[in-house]
């Protein structure tokens, strides 16, 4: 899309935005009231709605900006929306007591539909640089050359045994007389023994199409001759019963053409222009006409590389002339700006000798150095004799005490702050208390007020820092507000870091100067015979520690990377988005809640769950729990977080472990390179799959000989430990049956538990339809209503992979000849007995008893199950009293 597209749109969000913050506000400075707890929750998620639908809009416009010098200020406006969405999803989650917001009834009043609300991209990305790109790239390289080289090895190995073995067969007669010998001399072996013919995978394949593609054509033509053969006897019928219809009068017949020409033509005029207009957009990147999902992926790719090779572009050019425009700056004026500066110094040590005759210290470099006296940041020589003199107050008060005695009154002060704490708190918890039971009280009850909020206002400072920036430019509409960059503003920030840069420089003079001062005063304080102020230490800051991520790639972490690529423990993944996990939204959730009846997530809000899972990548050491059956998304899910924030995906499974490998020594290399290499590529994924038998109660018996307890240990114990809190790494475990574990341990491990939602009707009928849709030989009037019905409860997976291989070439060709019902598609999921229907209650029962989340859920609806019966009784017992009075 156009830039000036993007321009329009960005400001039209802010409006939109800044409407949208200002309805926030009135709702928090009113502190609107809601009786019933499901009239505040829709009030909530109607403003989470409307956050939403102003961060994607947002998000788009930040990604495909132009404009070099807006982008920090379009992020910062992002980055206020994404604090209020989350402080929103929080309050909702306190409120209704579950980890799953239900969004419809508040999108609803807001006449917005589910699609607007749906996350696409997470707002922050880290870009990984160029090093650790073509390292992972070079050691996938390297991995698929070492795996086709053992390949190709064992193949001639094997070929080589098989000749040798057949050369001693035929040759075994000669050590008999010499007739045999003659008899059996110049026989060719290739020509006994024939050699079957190797056909590569990829012959195969197209082989397979063009069957499939003479099967098409053959039952095409069968069905046209059969249907022509069909009406022509149908005809002739007719004409022998004397049955035909008479022919229409010519008058007739030629205004019925004329009429049929006119409709066709404004249908074909029609055609032309929606292809015109199609065309169009494609030029312009707005729309994609007529091309199928790759197609359309491919041409998104595309100009997501054009836009970021001209933004790169841009930069270039930017940082160029900033480089060149310093230079002259520093050329022209260096000299006179560094004898202006050390004037003003200069006049600041008089300023301090006349008023309270003592010099304060530069600062250190590390503090700002002499720059902060240009900028004013330093104390005025009267506050800094007032802070003097309390000083010497405390000093003279704490003269005559000991160290021990400073030292218990220290901590006196800490205790009686944390006295004062402490009240606090159990004024907090008092009050909670109470407010709990005023809920559960039906003449007491408090109704729900809508949750103030700090971050509003941040949202409103950032919009305003944008305006006062760059209202008066984008109002002119000028070509450096949509693309490019505004030399004039980067020449005052040039300006500026010159400025510093040349301060700075002159440091050290100043300090000389000042040495000479002090020395002089001191000299002066001698002879007068009065004592120097001797200023007390200032403790420095201590700055926050940044963990600095590891860029450069050795030759040895370069090998491991390549070893854990030959090995299939660093894994290459699709392009995958959120959309890949098909499910819609449960439409019925949020009355479902209102009824106190508990209620299950669909992929909908599974999406939004995972949304925020794959934000926190970049924010630190993660650890993520997906229970669910086999072939229900679990690894769509990981895909996806890896595709958004384009990070390197490990993965590591206890049943893939050969049982030669299951060893101390080898298990502690394994993870030793899965760490350091997940180290020096973060943001890193490590996926561990059959998470359950590790944390299995019971070790089957067929599986007794795998020493799950030796994997365990190094698998969750050593490698949580050799990840820091600050490293952005991510681990996901994958768990199938979690009644099968012990589920404490394993919780404990993983803070954050996700339950894959069933495959339910909804869900069932999308795949279906876009199989549909996808393969042209299925008929359209496919009953796949009834077909999802039935279908509800197998995996997901499991119906995708079935449905891809029931249309084999014979069903192609019966379909062609004979049609195809919906019944046939239920009896071969039906003959296939290892599927079977999920009993995806066992999965919600554990849910529920176990994880945090289903505790608090079921606590909270039987807290308003009773609360309900409560105002029932209470309602009875009013009525009853006026019918007595």
């Amino acid at each position: 899309m156009t830039s000036d597209y993007y321009f329009k749109k960005w400001k039209s969000t802010l409006q939109k935005l800044n409407s949208i913050v200002e309805f926030d506000l009135e709702y928090q400075e009113t502190k609107v009231h809601d009786k019933e707890i499901c009239d505040a929750v829709q009030r909530l998620t109607a403003m989470l709605g409307s956050y939403i639908v102003c961060y994607n809009d947002a998000l788009d416009c930040l990604q495909h900006n132009l404009q070099l010098q807006k982008t920090e200020y379009i992020a910062a406006v992002v980055k206020t929306i994404v604090a209020r969405i989350l402080e929103l999803k929080h309050q909702l989650t306190k409120l209704e007591g579950a980890y799953f917001q239900f969004l419809c009834n508040g999108l609803i009043e807001q006449k917005l539909t589910p699609d607007d609300t749906e996350f696409y991209d997470i707002p922050v990305k880290h870009v990984r640089s160029e090093m650790v790109k073509s390292a992972v790239e070079e050691a996938f390289r390297k991995g698929k050359e070492i795996k086709e080289a053992e390949k190709n090895k064992l193949e001639s190995e094997t070929i080589d045994q098989l000749l040798e073995d057949e050369v001693l067969e035929v040759g075994w007669w000669e050590d008999e007389n010499e007739d045999d010998k003659q008899e059996h001399k110049g026989i060719n072996v290739t020509a006994v023994y024939e050699v079957e013919e190797k056909i590569s995978e990829e012959t195969l394949r197209r082989r397979g199409f063009v069957a499939l593609i003479q099967a098409h054509e053959r039952s095409r033509q069968i069905i046209q001759i059969k249907t022509h053969e069909k009406q022509k006897r149908e005809l002739w019928e007719k004409e022998l019963k004397c049955v035909v219809k008479p022919q229409a009068p010519f008058e007739l017949r030629e205004r019925s053409a004329r009429l049929i020409q006119s409709v066709l033509r404004a249908y074909f005029e029609l055609k032309r222009k929606r292809l015109k207009g199609c065309n169009r957009d494609e030029l312009l990147y707005l729309n994609y006409c007529n091309k199928i999902n790759t197609e359309q992926s491919q041409l998104d790719k595309e100009a997501k590389s054009k836009h970021s090779e001209l933004y790169r572009k841009y930069e270039n050019q930017r940082e160029n002339d900033s480089i060149d425009y310093k230079e002259k700056f520093l050329e022209r004026r260096k000299d006179d700006l560094a004898e202006e500066f050390r004037e003003y110094i200069r006049d600041w040590f008089r300023e301090w000798y006349e008023k309270i005759k003592f010099f304060y210290d530069i600062p250190k470099e590390n503090q700002g150095g002499s720059a902060l006296i240009i900028k004013d940041e330093v104390p005025s020589p009267l506050k800094w004799l007032e802070e003097y003199q309390i000083y010497l107050e405390t000093k003279k008060a704490n003269k005559n005490k000991t160290a021990l005695q400073l030292k218990w009154e220290r901590k006196e002060l800490k205790k009686e702050e944390m006295a004062l704490k402490k009240e606090e708190l159990k004024k907090k918890k008092l009050e909670a208390d109470l407010l709990k039971k005023m809920m559960k009280n039906p003449t007491l009850h408090p109704g729900y007020q809508y949750p103030a909020s700090k971050l509003t206002e941040n949202i409103l400072t950032a919009i305003k820092n944008y305006y006062n920036k760059w209202s008066t430019i984008d109002d002119e509409e000028t070509i450096e507000a949509k693309e490019k960059y505004i030399k004039i503003i980067d020449k005052e920030n040039l300006c500026m870091e010159a400025k510093i840069e040349i301060c700075n420089s002159i440091d050290n003079d100043m300090r000389e100067e000042l040495k000479i001062l002090k020395m002089a005063l001191k000299e002066e304080y001698k002879n007068n015979g009065e004592e120097m102020p001797k200023p007390r230490k200032e403790k420095a800051r201590r700055k926050k520690k940044q963990r600095k991520i590891n860029e450069k790639i050795s030759e040895d972490v370069q090998n491991k990377l390549t070893n854990l690529a030959t090995n299939g423990f660093l894994k290459e993944y699709p392009i995958t988005n959120f959309e890949n996990f098909i499910g819609d939204i449960n439409f019925t959730g949020a009355d479902f809640r209102c009824a106190f009846r508990s209620i299950l997530p669909f992929g909908g809000e599974i999406r939004n769950i995972w949304w925020e899972r794959c934000r926190e990548v970049i924010h630190g050491f993660k650890k993520v729990l997906l229970i669910g059956p086999k072939a229900s998304g679990r690894t769509t899910l990981v895909h996806i977080m890896a595709t958004v924030n384009d990070a390197v995906l490990y993965e590591l499974d206890p049943c893939d472990i050969e049982i030669e490998n299951i060893t101390t020594q080898y298990l502690q290399q394994l993870i030793n390179h899965v760490a350091i290499c997940a180290k020096h590529t973060q943001p890193s994924l490590i996926y561990i799959r059959h998470i359950e038998r590790l944390f299995c109660s019971k070790v089957p018996p067929a599986e007794t000989y795998r020493n799950y307890g030796l994997i365990k240990h190094f698998f969750i114990r050593n490698l949580f430990k050799k990840i820091n809190k600050l490293d952005n790494i991510t681990i996901i475990g994958s768990c199938t049956k979690p009644w099968l574990t012990k589920s404490k341990e394993m919780l404990k491990k993983f803070n954050t538990v996700l339950l894959l939602p069933e495959t339910n009707y909804s869900a069932v009928h999308l795949i279906l339809r876009d199989w549909m849709l996808n393969n042209r030989i299925v008929p359209y009037n496919l009953d796949i209503q009834s077909l999802a019905r039935v279908l509800q409860g197998y995996p997901f997976g499991n119906i995708v992979n079935k449905l891809d291989n029931f249309l084999s070439s014979e069903r192609i060709v019966h379909i062609a000849a004979h049609g195809l019902n919906s019944r046939d598609i239920y009896d071969y999921f039906l003959d296939d007995e290892n599927e079977t229907v999920i009993d995806y209650q066992r999965y919600l029962k554990w849910y529920n008893e176990k994880t945090h989340w289903g505790q608090l859920e079921r606590k909270h609806l039987e807290e308003r199950r009773e609360f309900k019966m409560l105002v029932e009784t209470w309602r009875k017992k009013m009525e009853k009293n006026k019918k007595q009075i």
